[in-house]
């Protein structure tokens, strides 16, 4: 059923000159775009700008799905020209209110037929599998004890001589002390630690640095349960932002904090005998980090176990194994259903890179504790 998003999209394309404006407009304004505007980039000396208002229709309420089908093709659109692209979004009245000025190029009378002939070109959301096999749910487990934890060496790192996100790490080893303080200040640790030794995808010199101590965390027996779930699900997320090939070397310091992770793989791994399947469920994605060996017995044992789909596992057996046909397979399985794997499919990353950041982003969905 034919339906109009309850928001529209603006999409502004820099490019460097009228031509390319021009050009850029042709195109918006053949997706059917309800208003195509160009106009001198005020920003520049030189450059131009094309701005253009997505309203729908869609072929049907999906919206998320057919917005990213657009954005995929209009940041495509701004590749080929050399440009660079912005979005907002708001309701279609608000969109227009504000719409940035310039010269119209396009008839709004044919923009209905012209946004669903483009769109209609675009397959539509296969169904997602369904997962029931519950590694998701929280485990009942009762609260933090409190009982702190030990790090061995901490006082032993020259802090001083690193950097964090607002320059030296004098302050890092008291957060790590926080989250070993294993207690219902565990949060606010966690939030110091994702803003001065990672922060939005920027890793620093002292972010390897911290690795063993998470590790030395996460491998402790007093840890609350639910903070090792979360311990190892960070560890999942800093060794996919820059992730060093198998025989790379780290240059940077995001590639650095993954060449820590994967050092100390061989120590979370020593947790298999004794953690529970949620915790098995990624040690089997972080494993995943180091390419090029079959996955282990019990790894695959612990796949044939579970009930149903698990699309995030047997990606991360696949790329442990090196399988590059079943990686390629279960990716393009999951941009069928997930906009968001599109997108990263799409996105200039080396091909292990986007393989590793999908895998992150599916087991989030699938395996990461839900409310």
């Amino acid at each position: 059923m034919i339906t109009f998003p309850r928001y529209a999209t603006t999409y502004s394309l820099f490019v460097p000159d009228e031509e390319s404006a021009r050009e850029g407009a042709r195109v918006l304004t053949g997706r059917g775009h309800a208003i195509v505007l160009v106009a001198p980039d005020t920003t520049t000396d030189s450059g131009w700008r094309i701005d253009g208002l997505d309203e729908g229709p869609y072929p049907d309420g999906d919206d998320r799905w057919w917005a990213a089908a657009e954005h995929r093709a209009v940041a495509a659109l701004a590749e080929e020209l050399g440009g660079r692209l912005s979005t907002s979004m708001a309701l279609p009245e608000t969109a227009r209110r504000f719409f940035p000025e310039g010269e119209g190029v396009r008839d709004p009378g044919i923009v209905r037929e012209l946004r669903l002939g483009v769109l209609s070109r675009e397959p539509a959301r296969t169904p997602a599998p369904a997962v029931v096999h519950g590694l998701g749910g929280r485990e009942p487990s009762g609260g933090p004890t409190g009982e702190p934890i030990v790090l061995d060496g901490l006082d032993d790192v020259d802090w001083a001589s690193l950097t964090g996100a607002y320059g030296p790490a004098d302050e890092v080893p008291d957060i790590l002390r926080g989250l070993a303080a294993n207690d219902e200040e565990w949060e606010g640790a966690v939030e110091e630690y994702f803003s001065t030794v990672v922060h939005q995808d920027t890793c620093y010199d002292c972010t390897p640095e911290t690795i063993r101590f998470l590790v030395q965390l996460v491998r402790s027996p007093r840890l609350f349960p639910a903070y090792r779930l979360e311990v190892l699900i960070h560890m999942a997320y800093i060794a996919t932002i820059d992730p060093v090939p198998a025989t790379g070397e780290a240059d940077s310091d995001e590639a650095a904090a993954c060449r820590a992770v994967v050092d100390h793989l061989p120590d979370l791994l020593a947790l298999w005998p004794e953690a529970s399947a949620a915790v098995r469920a990624w040690l089997i994605v972080l494993a995943a980090v180091r390419p090029g060996a079959e996955p282990p017995p019990e790894f695959e044992e612990f796949r044939r176990r579970l009930d149903g789909p698990s699309p995030a596992l047997d990606l991360a057996l696949a790329l442990t194994s090196g399988d590059g046909g079943a990686v390629r397979d279960l990716t393009l399985a999951a941009a069928s259903w997930d906009e968001e794997v599109s997108a990263m499919l799409e996105e200039p990353f080396t091909g292990r890179t986007r393989e590793l950041k999908i895998l992150f982003h599916l087991a989030l969905a699938e395996l990461a504790p839900s409310d």
